[in-house]
């Protein structure tokens, strides 16, 4: 039923709590303005603040790395010893280059420690040349070295007088004739300081840049894990295949027909890559031969009856993959030590290297500024011990152990062992003459040129030669041992 009550007016005054809240903005607006500024300033200011905070480079010490303070290196505690720089300089865009140029950053020796050179001595042909490069290397020269054993191991007289003779001609030198044990008597009795470090060398070592060693003990001071660190050896098995891909080695060639007066001599001093010809193609068509019969270049029936010669650049990088090196392996008993053209090829090549002061091609630098380093780490591989540094700690605790084949024991077993590093410090550039299976590089003028560039450029007229050394009025009757020729 419809409602028949008249129909009352509306009462606006039920509108007013509607009205209060409509009214709200403009009585806020007029009373409350601050309000406002208060809602968005607070956090645009907040905002503000965490984007600064945000942008700003971080400053913290990533967990597990020391800060600068509190980092041992070979650096911390300078002497009055020179800071030694490189006689190589590393080119812009050269192979091996970096933004940090290890070939120029000082180093200093460190202090309180002792740094040992070991010759495993048997040669007096070779040693004049490295004897040379140890009295650069004497502390009492400015160099690192604070005494120099030279233990010799061999049954020849002229070798062991030689030995002895060279060792009277500076303080640092001491003379150890090795009577029992080849190699493992040498660790027995040279290695007998558990805080010393150690420089290993063979005796045939024919260059030693100015900064090798420094670099190779500074390496082994900044690594305590690795076990020994090694020189960055030219004419080491397992180095040649990365320097051939490091374009550190050049197209050479064997000189077939030997020209027997252009052949480095003592009295003539060539050692220079630049002096040597160009290969001239048209003058004999250049083929590859099989390694094992390379001889049959020289029209001979034989190794041995390879002529005395010299190797020549062709100057064109094309040839390179025609040359010995083309033929490298990633393998210490691979061709590189088998075979002596490889072998000649990277010596010549050296040479040409350091005549242009790019020993920079043969450097292995990565990382950024603040973390580049310049080591190779040979993961468990074998490398030829040619040239290393090792804690005498580390040959006492395992001296025991170091008989019969001493470069595998001290490369592959005990760092497995030992779960320890061995590493190669490859701006550390120094050259390895031979290995037995490349006799036939005493038929190239190699070592003649080697001495030459001592004579001309570390020991100028004073390399202690063995037939000046041996004159009748300063040899002596020695006492022959038998031992095992190195």
């Amino acid at each position: 039923m419809l409602d028949s009550r008249p129909s009352q007016p509306m009462d606006f005054a039920d509108l007013k709590p509607a009205r209060r809240w409509s009214d709200f903005p403009r009585r806020l607006t007029q009373n409350s303005r601050w309000i406002y500024v208060a809602f968005f300033a607070i956090p645009g200011l907040l905002l503000l603040f965490l984007s600064y905070a945000y942008l700003q480079p971080n400053t913290v010490t990533p967990t597990g790395v020391a800060s600068p303070d509190q980092t041992q290196s070979a650096t911390a505690t300078p002497t009055s010893s020179p800071e030694l720089t490189s006689i190589t300089l590393h080119q812009e865009g050269e192979a091996g280059a970096s933004h940090l140029d290890h070939s120029t950053t000082p180093l200093v020796r460190p202090d309180g420690i002792r740094i040992v050179g070991v010759v495993f001595y048997g040669r007096r042909d070779r040693s004049s040349v490295l004897e040379c490069y140890l009295r650069k290397n004497l502390a009492s020269n400015g160099g690192w070295l604070d005494e120099v054993i030279w233990a010799a191991n061999t049954q020849d007289q002229d070798d062991l007088a030689y030995g002895e003779e060279i060792a009277k001609t500076a303080d640092e030198y001491t003379y150890m004739p090795i009577n029992t044990g080849g190699f493992s008597g040498i660790y027995f009795k040279a290695f007998k300081e558990p805080d010393t470090i150690y420089v290993k060398m063979d005796d045939d070592i024919v260059f030693i840049d100015q900064s090798a060693i420094p670099r190779l003990v500074t390496t082994l001071l900044n690594s305590p894990r690795s076990l020994l660190v090694s020189s960055n050896v030219v004419n080491n098995p397992a180095l040649g295949w990365v320097h051939y891909h490091m374009r550190a080695v050049h197209p050479y060639v064997p000189e077939v027909i030997p020209e027997p007066d252009e052949l480095s001599t003592k009295e003539n001093g060539f050692w220079k890559a630049s002096e040597l010809p160009t290969w001239n193609e048209s003058d004999s068509k250049w083929q590859m031969p099989d390694l094992d019969k390379f001889y049959e270049l020289f029209g001979v029936n034989d190794k041995p009856s390879v002529p005395k010669h010299r190797w020549i650049p062709t100057r064109n990088l094309t040839y390179l993959y025609q040359t010995p090196v083309a033929a490298s392996e990633y393998d210490a008993f691979g061709n590189n030590l088998h075979h002596w053209p490889l072998a000649a090829q990277a010596h010549y090549s050296l040479l040409q290297n350091i005549e242009e002061k790019r020993l920079g091609r043969y450097f292995m630098v990565h990382g950024s500024d603040e973390e580049a380093v310049s080591t190779w780490d040979m993961r468990g591989s074998r490398i030829s011990i040619n040239f290393m540094a090792i804690r005498g700690i580390d040959i006492l605790n395992n001296a025991m152990k170091l008989t019969g084949d001493d470069e595998h024991i001290l490369t592959v077993e005990l760092p497995k062992q030992l779960n320890r590093a061995v590493l190669v410090e490859t701006t550390s550039v120094v050259a390895h003459f031979a290995f037995g299976p490349q006799k036939n590089l005493i038929k190239t003028d190699i070592l003649e040129r080697y001495h030459n560039y001592a004579a001309e450029k570390i020991c100028p007229n004073s390399i202690l030669e063995p037939e000046t050394v041996l004159a009748p009025s300063k040899r002596s009757n020695l006492p022959i041992t038998p031992n095992e020729k190195i």
